[in-house]
């Protein structure tokens, strides 16, 4: 029939080419059943990284039930049940959205976007060029707005790859909206 069955047996990508003297190929990405969505605990873990101390990461990696110690980690930021739900549902929601516009050679939620993506939301605006795309949180006019710029890094696998020109001026934006989290305020 023409079809081809290949099983990689586990998640990652394969880069197929007909010649090694050049990149050109096809890429396939193989990734969990349940991708772009996080229905495991094992799948909460990995974004959390993101707001949690590496110790706060190691204890929860480390628990004999690890959906519970994330769920516990939730409860403990928002301090009501109702609240830390809807904040799961934010969050978790925000690493779907990533994994589902930013995958590139890797999940969505690890790639730049998706990092900005999770801790900030969607932007005001996004204005994209021929090689970068322009975030901006607040009036694109105010010199209070925060501009995140993604410029594209070529590479055979795909062409969905842009990365943070970052910024040391991005670092206190960063941590305010990283301890909004923390402190049971969703940003």
């Amino acid at each position: 029939d023409g079809l081809l069955t290949l099983n990689t047996g586990s998640a990652g990508f394969l880069h197929v080419r007909s010649d090694t003297s050049t990149m050109e190929g096809y890429t396939l990405f193989t990734l969990s059943e349940a991708y772009p969505y996080v229905r495991q605990g094992t799948d909460m873990l990995a974004p959390l990284r993101y707001i949690t101390s590496m110790q706060e990461y190691d204890n929860i990696r480390q628990a004999d039930n690890v959906r519970s110690q994330v769920e516990a980690f939730w409860l403990d930021a928002f301090g009501e049940r109702d609240r830390a739900r809807q904040a799961i549902r934010t969050y978790y929601g925000r690493v779907e959205n990533a994994n589902r516009y930013f995958t590139t050679w890797i999940e969505g939620w690890r790639t730049d976007r998706g990092m900005v993506h999770i801790i900030f939301g969607p932007p005001n605006s996004i204005h994209r060029g021929t090689n970068s795309e322009t975030w901006t949180y607040g009036e694109a006019s105010s010199l209070m707005s925060l501009n995140f710029v993604f410029v594209r890094r070529e590479q055979p696998f795909t062409d969905n790859d842009l990365v943070l020109d970052r910024d040391p001026t991005f670092k206190g934006a960063w941590y305010r909206n990283v301890e909004s989290w923390r402190n049971g305020r969703v940003y």
